[in-house]
């Protein structure tokens, strides 16, 4: 991976989707509905037994036609709303939305069950449905329902509403399309996350929050400066990083509830690569006091040195919890070259993983702990995954330009990076075996470092 400030850190095949054509006769042979649907309200949640199993196996993968009409309702948020809510679930890989001008059910039909007819949906192909409504519940807020439906079971799968305020439409149009995920597969959808990145809109490298889907571009840190490698809380309420603004890459906290930013380590040499324990207020990261660049821990509140985890020759870079806080993940050049190594989050029992090519960089964990994405070099950077004992080496990008950056989302289906495939740096998104692969930003690009949140709930 290239970095433009210093070398003591190695951090720092897009495959077409299936088409529309023939998707529902594909699923028809493909897909196994076993429905246990039982009966519950707008609002309420299905009981434990109320579940729709569809074997499909991951998103991007025999993707299910869906029907999705415009919402019901008199609001002027409903075009924003409807268009979150589709884009959603195209970029999601689960679903095949089908072309609205292949609708023939009458705008504004209603939502419940004997308000419609199933027929009308199974001309045009749909297997899922998902109905909307969206309208005012006082002068300042919102009020949408869904209700997602078995077309060929001519059956009810689920039904919920949601209320938000009115500067807060794509965020309610999120939940409902993330509702519609998990009443069909049984899994959460990845809508309610953000990225942090370091992003080079002003002309400097500043730290941003910005939404799943490329909305929404907040900026954290305002110093003129270079600001990278954001890391996450486990929380999701502060995001650690690297900044120069006091001529040292030094490592800082943003505190996001409180609006606060905090330098935690400014020790002599670097204070890069920054890891949260999931587990313990304790921050693994590369430091330098002796000029030899290895890997400690500190407190993740006061920044107290804890203890110094590597001790061999050569760089020793880039660690990273294990979701469990058992083990890191970490980079490292005793061996010759880059490689990717895995030791007890004691320091203990390190272990090579990767032994092929000599540049290996940036581990993440995938959540569930079994599986390693890095960044590899062919001459063009490009995204691996890997069991954590060095089996089913697996190859997500190729012959894209740079990919780099790699960082999973909460549910373990995808891997958000950074991508120079359109030109300049943009955040990309990637079904975990390479099969499904979007962008999420628009515009210029300049987005580097992305670094998937957990699931938000502020």
């Amino acid at each position: 991976m290239k970095h433009t400030h210093t070398q003591t850190h190695p951090r720092a095949n897009r495959r077409s989707s299936p088409s529309g054509r023939g998707v529902f006769q594909r699923c028809l042979g493909l897909l196994f509905l076993c429905l246990c649907v039982f009966g519950f309200g707008v609002g309420q949640s299905a009981p434990d037994n109320a579940r729709i199993h569809i074997y499909v196996g991951a998103p991007g993968k025999n993707r299910l036609p869906l029907a999705l009409p415009q919402p019901t309702g008199d609001t002027d948020y409903g075009d924003e709303f409807y268009q979150t809510v589709r884009r959603d679930l195209e970029l999601s890989g689960w679903f095949e939305v089908i072309d609205p001008a292949a609708y023939i059910e009458p705008k504004e039909t209603g939502l419940r069950p004997g308000e419609f007819q199933f027929s009308d949906w199974e001309t045009c192909g749909a297997a899922v449905l998902g109905k909307t409504g969206l309208k005012h519940k006082d002068s300042d807020r919102l009020r949408a329902e869904v209700w997602v439906y078995d077309v060929g079971g001519a059956r009810k799968i689920g039904a919920k509403a949601f209320t938000a305020d009115t500067e807060s439409v794509r965020s309610l149009a999120h939940r409902i399309a993330n509702e519609i995920i998990l009443r069909v597969t049984g899994q959460a959808g990845p809508f309610n996350t953000r990225f942090a990145v370091s992003g080079s809109f002003t002309g400097n490298k500043e730290i941003y929050l910005v939404d799943f889907d490329g909305h929404g571009l907040t900026r954290i840190t305002k110093n003129g400066s270079i600001n990278i490698q954001p890391s996450w809380s486990s929380s999701g309420k502060k995001v650690s990083f690297t900044s120069y603004a006091q001529g040292n890459p030094d490592l800082y906290v943003a505190d996001l509830t409180q609006g606060r930013i905090n330098r935690l380590s400014a020790r002599n040499g670097i204070n890069t690569g920054a890891s949260w324990n999931p587990r313990a207020d304790v921050i693994a990261l590369t430091l330098s006091p002796r000029g030899d660049p290895d890997i400690y821990t500190i407190d993740s509140n006061t920044g107290k040195r804890l203890s110094r985890l590597t001790r061999t020759n050569g760089i020793d870079v880039s660690p990273v919890f294990s979701p469990d806080g058992s083990k890191i993940a970490f980079v490292s050049e005793r061996s010759g070259g880059a490689q990717i190594y895995v030791m007890n989050s004691d320091g203990s029992n390190a272990k090579r993983v990767t032994f092929q090519g000599g540049h290996n960089t940036d581990p993440v964990w995938s959540p569930d702990g079994e599986s390693l994405a890095f960044v590899a070099r062919d001459k063009v950077f490009d995204i691996f995954t890997v069991k954590p004992d060095g089996s089913n080496l697996t190859r997500i990008t190729q012959g894209e330009r740079d990919n780099e950056d790699p960082s999973w989302s909460p549910d373990g289906h995808y891997i958000g990076f950074s991508s120079t495939r359109t030109g300049s740096s943009h955040i990309w998104m990637s079904t975990k075996d390479g099969t499904h692969q979007v962008q999420l930003t628009q515009g210029s690009g300049g987005y580097t470092n992305p670094a998937w949140s957990p699931t938000l709930t502020w």
